[in-house]
């Protein structure tokens, strides 16, 4: 996915006055250039389509801009491929941030000026030399984009003072010649520099599209040659189209194209969704669903395929479409309790003939599929068989369900649709598409095997594991391990210093570096009056800058000197996460005696110093502190979806939500990170935490994913509700952690008994502020479930938290209750935790397993979940 701002933002649409003379014809031509103009973005980012002639027909021209990927540029024309029939019987055009698009009933594909041409201006001013990076930037791109194959051109000006460095996209339509793109250009810029001093500028203009920002919004330069491995996934496997009509066009339509926007926005936070627009003979019903194996954006991207193709079938009153990663239909009636039909059908890939033992391994999986998917949570299982007498073959089955079925009718459309598709063997391969479900064998592996979670798997990138700065980390390893990267260590050791002493120049020359000296004249030569506190990796101290910026400095224990590659890479990641939820990264400085991170001030401290204190709790009032929990959902839904990089935090709790003037959250210390290859749909790591935040398959097993990020989280909620801390609670009965205390209260319908006092509610007569108390504890409970793939992304618990998710799914149970599966016997099993010599330490030690390694201690399960950090 894109970086920086969403590419497929609307950045205006313009519709025109002339109207189509015979809509019978003129509707038919639309939807067909429209499909020509798809397929050849596919394939080479712009095309032009002619369907028909005289008054009716239609000419369309599109453009993905030059630095999108192949992905992005399927979702940008989706986007507009959706919004841009809303002008029909009109013609019109449509820019976004990523792409255009145009239809009209004549060629205009020479044109390069127009009565439409304009500029559009940011609303917010910057000063110093930014003004003078523009205009360099925009000159640079005017005179390179007309000279380039694909008339494209990206320009950068750095400056090393913040906001003042500047980006500028100039892009001209492919079907122009040289001197009409120059000429195009040339007008676009300068009607676009008038926008200066603001920060934002865009110049649309017929034949040409121009932007600069001080943020960077460009891909990397090889983008566009990355498909982001989601292709294959959003392939069309077969669009089925019904034979009749609809009764009023001027209403069906409308209600489609409408249909199609709503279920896009469902889409953005859900695997599945359902919507209906309009009533009667003329209403729109559309259910979409991604299959359980695709990451979200895998989804993303196969739903913004299906919306491209579905509405092909248009102007009958129905269609569906079937896709190797998702599913879309539209009809006049509702369809969603329909298990089979007549369009039901099996294809059958009989490329290759397998052997019996193959055809045996092959029923066993789908028999399998079958059997499992619809007792899902999301009615989707993949399974393997491996062929008997084969080492390295097996076979391989998908089966997905509907949401819109129960459990029993998802069972019934599996059997049915597998019994046909079993008729395919000895192929290789075949599909079932069914009115309620799809299935998929095949002897190449589709999707990993039941038992992991799957929707946060985000195939062919990058996944950054955030290893928190002011946590203590743990390291369970065996003592083999251990010897083995000791081993590997020593081989590496010269390889690294000389490739450290390679990037130590960069690491100078990087605009985010600091001297030491600087930072060490503006804490007081860290003064112990400067200091704000102590954190596991270093202390923290407040300074003050030549220029008068406020900042806080963290002395890291460590120093980074000798691994400087390591260090700049690390911290380079971190600096491009830009939130306003999320506490800004100003700088560091890894050249002197002690490595520092320097970020930015925030005057309130963190939210452990008011929630949990009797005093200063009284301070922060139920829609201060909904408040801070929504800003803390929305900085890590960021973190965890609409960063180029996946990261999970590690170390949601309290203490590092920071408070800033207006007593918004910050999220702080999402530390340094390392990235890793994502393989799978977890990684097993060394543990990093703060006990009694951190999730229990994560405790017991050191399996990371963003749903680790989503257990912290939901303890953080009831904190903040209850102004407790999760350690031991002790009651007339027994000692619970705070989870568990609230769950038992959750049941017995008494959860306002564990409001805060500090709330004082008792005074309070608005019975909607105590139901939205309720509501939010609901989801607490929902985000700290036994089982990960339960709990709702973060996307999720946020749109649940403003109330868009109604009603609220049923919580299970969460870890360590007495219907958990996760017992005190496994966990003493499986941890094995070196503490300090008192067993109420507030965070986990370092430790390695070795012949050196002190006494070892079992931490009790009432001790472990008891701590708070």
């Amino acid at each position: 996915m894109s970086m920086g701002d969403p590419r497929s933002q609307i950045v205006e649409k313009t519709c025109y006055e002339k109207q189509a003379i015979n809509e019978s014809i003129a509707i038919p031509n639309f939807l067909q250039t429209m499909t020509k103009v798809g397929t050849l973005l596919r394939s080479s980012h712009s095309g032009t389509a002619s369907t028909g002639v005289g008054a009716d027909s239609m000419h369309a021209l599109g453009e993905c801009y030059g630095d999108l990927s192949a992905d992005d540029c399927v979702l940008c024309y989706a986007e507009a491929r959706t919004v841009l029939p809303t002008c029909f019987p009109e013609r019109g055009q449509i820019f976004l941030d990523g792409c255009f698009m145009r239809i009209q009933n004549y060629s205009f594909y020479e044109e390069s000026f127009g009565e439409y041409d304009r500029s559009y201006c940011g609303n917010t001013s910057v000063g110093g030399g930014f003004q003078d990076s523009v205009r360099r930037a925009v000159s640079n791109a005017v005179m390179d984009a007309p000279q380039n194959s694909d008339y494209f051109a990206r320009e950068t000006v750095l400056s090393g003072t913040e906001n003042e460095s500047a980006y500028v996209l100039a892009d001209c339509w492919n079907t122009l010649n040289v001197s009409s793109c120059a000429d195009c250009l040339q007008r676009a810029s300068e009607s676009m520099l008038k926008c200066l001093p603001s920060s934002e500028g865009r110049a649309l203009y017929t034949g040409c599209f121009m932007r600069y920002s001080n943020t960077n919004f460009l891909n990397p330069e090889s983008a566009r040659n990355n498909n982001g491995g989601g292709s294959a996934k959003s392939q069309v496997i077969q669009l089925i189209c019904e034979n009749q009509q609809e009764n009023n066009r001027s209403e069906f339509i409308p209600n489609f194209l409408q249909g199609m926007e709503d279920i896009n926005v469902k889409m953005q936070t859900s695997h599945t969704a359902t919507v209906v627009t309009g009533t009667g003979l003329d209403a729109n019903n559309v259910l979409t669903q991604c299959y359980g194996d695709l990451s979200i954006s895998e989804c993303l991207l196969c739903i913004a395929e299906a919306r491209t193709t579905l509405p092909s079938c248009l102007p009958n009153v129905g269609g569906r479409v079937y896709l190797r990663g998702c599913f879309m239909r539209f009809g006049n009636y509702s369809f969603f309790g329909e298990l089979t039909g007549k369009e039901d059908r099996t294809i059958c890939e009989n490329n290759t003939q397998k052997s019996d033992a193959f055809g045996q391994s092959a029923s066993k999986a789908v028999l399998q599929a079958v059997e499992t998917a619809p007792n899902s949570q999301d009615h989707h299982a993949g399974t393997q068989a491996i062929v008997t007498g084969s080492s390295n073959e097996s076979a391989y089955a998908t089966g997905d369900c509907w949401s819109s079925l129960d459990a029993e009718a998802c069972g019934q459309c599996l059997q049915t649709a597998s019994r046909s598709m079993l008729s395919c063997l000895p192929g290789s391969g075949g599909y079932a598409l069914y009115t309620g479900c799809y299935m998929r064998y095949s002897d190449t592996i589709l999707s990993s095997p039941d038992g992991t979670d799957h929707k946060q798997r985000s195939k062919g990138k990058t996944l950054t594991i955030v290893i928190a700065v002011s946590s203590v980390v743990v390291f369970i390893v065996a003592s083999i391990i251990a010897l083995f990267a000791w081993k590997r260590r020593i081989k590496s050791k010269r390889k690294q210093a000389s490739d450290d002493t390679k990037l130590l120049d960069i690491v100078t020359s990087s605009s985010l570096n600091f001297k030491y000296s600087m930072i060490e004249k503006a804490t007081s030569s860290f003064g112990e009056a400067n200091k704000l506190g102590q954190g596991g990796f270093g202390t923290v101290y407040k300074g003050v800058l030549p220029n008068g910026r406020e900042i806080a400095a963290k002395r890291l224990f460590v120093n980074h000197q000798h691994r400087a590659g390591d260090f700049y890479h690390e911290v380079n990641i971190i600096s491009s996460v830009d939130h306003k939820n999320l506490v800004k990264l100003v700088g560091f400085s890894c050249l002197g005696p002690e490595s520092v991170l320097i970020y930015e001030y925030l005057p309130n401290k963190s939210l452990d110093h008011f929630i949990f204190d009797a005093v200063k709790g009284k301070e922060l009032n139920w829609e201060k502190r909904f408040n801070i929990i929504i800003g803390t959902a929305e900085g890590l839904a960021y973190l965890h979806e609409n960063s180029k990089t996946r990261i999970i935090h590690r170390d949601i709790k309290a203490a590092n939500i920071l408070l800033d003037s207006r007593l918004c959250a910050k999220i702080a210390d999402f530390g340094l990170a390392r990235s890793y290859q994502e393989d799978k749909n977890h990684i097993s790591t060394g543990i990093a935490g703060t006990l009694g935040y951190m999730a229990p398959e994560y405790i017991a097993h050191g399996q990371l994913t963003e749903k680790v990020d989503v257990y912290s989280f939901g303890v953080l909620i009831l904190e903040v509700v209850t102004g407790k801390p999760n350690r031991a609670i002790h009651t007339s009965e027994n000692i619970h952690n705070l989870v568990s205390l609230v769950w038992e209260h959750f049941n017995q319908g008494s959860e306002e008994e564990l409001f805060d006092p500090n709330l004082m509610l008792q005074n309070h007569t608005d019975n909607d502020v105590k139901k939205e108390i309720q509501s939010v504890v609901h989801i607490g409970l929902l985000c700290t479930q036994e089982v990960p793939s339960l709990r709702p992304t973060m996307s999720m618990a946020l749109q649940m938290l403003s109330k868009n998710i109604k009603p609220l799914p049923m919580p299970t149970y969460p870890p360590f209750t007495s219907h958990s599966n996760i017992q005190l016997n496994e966990f003493i099993a499986n941890l094995k935790v070196k503490v300090s010599n008192t067993v109420s330490a507030p965070t986990v030690s370092n430790s390695s397993f070795g012949p050196s390694t002190s006494r070892l201690q079992i931490v009790s399960l009432k001790h472990l979940l008891a701590f708070e950090g």
